[in-house]
């Protein structure tokens, strides 16, 4: 690598919870650094420059798509509601997006760039998601006697929600566009999981017990992709 490398723009995020260095990089954030609690940031630098190669790698695939258009509706199947979607352009930097009337989101700021609004009606989507789906979780746990310890909602690339083995429970916020039925499944799959982190028969045959036609679902959310606008994919 040469010696005269420039750093990228990037963003540096401290988090309590980070036992090392992870770099990260989405249309929404960038490249985002985050690291533990009393960190030296000085050698960010350095660490940026060793993982120069990977990091221009994904930068290219992270690019918005060429054919990203700001949605004129948007409906999301899981909270049976369905929102027209008014732009008013303004010099700021940051996209607003105000709900009027139960069923009109305003989106203000640099709405001419499909990727801000993306950025912006993604956010929208991320509080929205993460109310609406700890709490039904929540409420499903207690009433199918199935613990977990904690849970968190974000944008999953290649999954609809993930456990670990700390019965920690991740759910993608994309389920606000699925149907109830198949949203419940996959927080009932994830549940499950706290019991039993594989997929054998065993597992399948507990999941059944609260999802009776679990493995024609499953089947079902592997083509779920489709159902997602390209503006909630970034």
């Amino acid at each position: 690598m040469s010696q005269w490398w420039t750093v990228p723009n990037h963003k540096v995020r401290v988090s309590k919870r980070a036992k090392q260095v992870t770099i990260k990089i989405s249309t929404h954030n960038g490249l985002e650094v985050v690291v533990p609690t009393g960190f030296d940031k000085s050698t960010i630098p350095e660490i940026l420059r060793s993982k120069a190669r990977w990091i221009e790698k994904n930068m290219i695939h992270m690019q918005p798509p060429e054919n990203l258009k700001r949605p004129d509706t948007i409906q999301l199947n899981l909270l049976s509601e369905f929102w027209h979607v008014e732009y008013d352009y303004s010099p700021s930097e940051k996209i607003k997006v105000l709900e009027q009337d139960g069923t009109i989101l305003l989106v203000t700021g640099p709405v001419n760039d499909p990727a801000a609004v993306a950025s912006g009606l993604n956010q929208w989507m991320q509080k929205r998601a993460k109310r609406f789906l700890g709490t039904w979780l929540n409420r499903l746990s207690k009433e199918l006697c199935l613990p977990f310890n904690r849970v968190s909602v974000r944008r999953q690339v290649t999954k609809w929600g993930s456990c670990s083995a700390e019965r920690s429970i991740s759910l993608n916020r994309n389920l606000l566009f699925v149907t109830p039925q198949l949203a419940r499944y996959v927080l009932v799959h994830e549940l499950c999981h706290c019991l039993r982190l594989d997929h054998s028969n065993k597992f399948w045959d507990l999941l059944e017990k609260y999802e009776p036609n679990a493995r024609e679902t499953a089947a079902k959310m592997r083509n779920g992709i489709d159902w997602i606008p390209l503006w909630a994919q970034i």
